[in-house]
């Protein structure tokens, strides 16, 4: 039998920067400076400046790393709660088809780097590495649709990408990096439904607080434990209090040539990844028939999503995330908000009645689609196609269909479509000059950085 923790453990200690194509490199740019982009335009927000408040309320003991546009310092564990955190609230980062590695991987691998005075070549190594065990991990463990429904969570993986990243730029290898993933599996939460069906703010939260976590496992590993290994394995189980399956090729087939990093969807828009697609039609047929929102009778979406395609509540949302995971009332904003950007947190908008009167204009139509039913697709590299037409009150009909949304590995980001986007999200809270300064230093100064403490004047705002 494979020993599947061995095989992973040993790839990322054994991973080096000249085994990584250039094209994964620049992804990871891309990545880093996407990732970068949610979580400046999240500072403003009242959880963004709650989470700021309480890191600095923790401490700032020991190693320090920059709180992401702040700019001041805290210890590096309370720095990646904040960060990891902020990365995730706007719901912009780029995400994988089982959840949002780089709300752990990018914070960890940036505050690691900047407190141990890592280099930019060993920063994209880490994070290359840890897409790389992340999405083998998450994808390996994936319920059936039946567990699925039952009782699942992003956050019961979400720790390998930051205990990956962290474990790498600590320079710990072999049996210890097997200790690692062992502690990871350990400190995986119980599977409950609550925070997905409640659509709870603390989603968010969670992001954080695994990204913490993972540095705080990482320094204990390093310090040195006993024990804990194999914990991937099928005798012992991790998978076995997560799901109730594991496809085991996932671990290793590839391993070193498939770049996992390479097959995140950069997200176009503020929004559930599910949302995407829906944006991307609405923004097309908006522009190309210059369709005027208040002459809209109604906007018709197919497939039919659960908890994605309901009609608008006509008392508006009770939480943030139960209105980012709405396509009425992401059309809606689209339709009649402000800019997309950080504004699109304002709790305000949650019962506006001008943004609640646009989206009881939509219909969610069409066959059923369950979430659960679609990550094979996903694993196979394909998307589900959706559709939307746009009924005028005189009767006229737009009508447009979508199989890959803008980000998709299939129809990916440029270098400068990346820089457009961090610069739409990054807009109202920094200068140009500022924003220039950060893209110049991940595009053309990362590899040759000796010291990556020199990003911190970079992330404050």
């Amino acid at each position: 039998m494979k020993k599947y923790t061995k095989i992973l453990a040993d790839y990322l200690s054994d991973l080096r920067y000249e085994d990584i194509p250039p094209e994964v490199i620049e992804r990871a740019k891309l990545v880093t400076l996407h990732t970068l982009g949610a979580a400046i335009s999240a500072i403003r927000s009242k959880s963004g400046k709650d989470i700021i408040e309480i890191a600095k309320v923790l401490g700032n003991g020991g190693r320090q790393a920059t709180l992401i546009g702040d700019g001041g310092k805290v210890g590096i564990g309370n720095a990646v709660l904040a960060n990891g955190t902020l990365a995730d609230l706007l719901d912009w980062e780029d995400c994988s088809w089982t959840g949002h590695p780089s709300a752990g991987a990018v914070p960890v691998g940036i505050a690691v780097s900047e407190a141990y005075n890592k280099t930019g070549k060993e920063y994209l190594t880490a994070l290359v590495g840890a897409y790389d065990v992340y999405q083998r991990v998450a994808m390996a463990v994936q319920p059936s649709p039946k567990r699925f429904e039952q009782g699942w969570g992003l956050h019961c993986w979400q720790i390998f990408a930051s205990t990956a990243a962290a474990g790498k730029l600590l320079d710990i290898k072999g049996d210890k990096m097997n200790q690692l993933f062992g502690a990871s599996a350990h400190m995986t939460p119980v599977a409950i439904n609550l925070i997905h069906s409640s659509f709870s703010d603390f989603y968010h939260f969670t992001h954080g607080l695994t990204a913490q976590l993972g540095v705080e496992n990482t320094l204990i590993v390093e310090k040195g434990i006993s024990t804990l290994m194999g914990a991937l394995e099928e005798d012992i189980g991790y998978w076995f209090g997560v799901s109730d399956q594991c496809d085991w090729d996932w671990y290793d087939k590839d391993l070193g040539k498939r770049h996992m990093i390479m097959e995140l969807m950069m997200k176009n828009w503020p929004v559930n990844m599910w949302i995407q697609t829906p944006m991307d039609l609405i923004h097309s047929l908006k522009t190309k028939y210059m369709i005027d929102p208040d002459e809209i009778s109604r906007i018709e979406v197919w497939p039919y999503i659960p908890e994605r395609s309901e009609s608008c509540p006509p008392d508006g949302y009770d939480s943030l995330v139960k209105a980012q995971f709405s396509i009425a009332f992401c059309i809606a904003m689209y339709l009649k908000g402000p800019t997309v950007g950080y504004d699109w947190l304002d709790k305000k908008y949650l019962t506006d009645p001008t943004i609640l009167e646009m989206a009881s204009r939509f219909r969610g139509v069409g066959e059923e689609s369950l979430i659960s039913h679609n990550f094979d697709t996903f694993q196979k590299g394909s998307y589900p196609e959706y559709g939307m037409i746009i009924t005028m009150k005189d009767g006229t009909e737009y009508k447009e269909t979508m199989r890959f949304p803008k980000g998709h590995p299939y129809n990916d980001y440029t270098r400068e479509e990346c820089i457009d986007v961090f610069k739409l999200a990054t807009s109202a809270v920094m200068n140009e000059a500022s924003q220039d300064a950060l893209c110049d230093f991940i595009f053309n100064e990362l590899e040759n950085c000796n010291d990556m403490a020199n990003i911190a004047k970079l992330l404050k705002v």
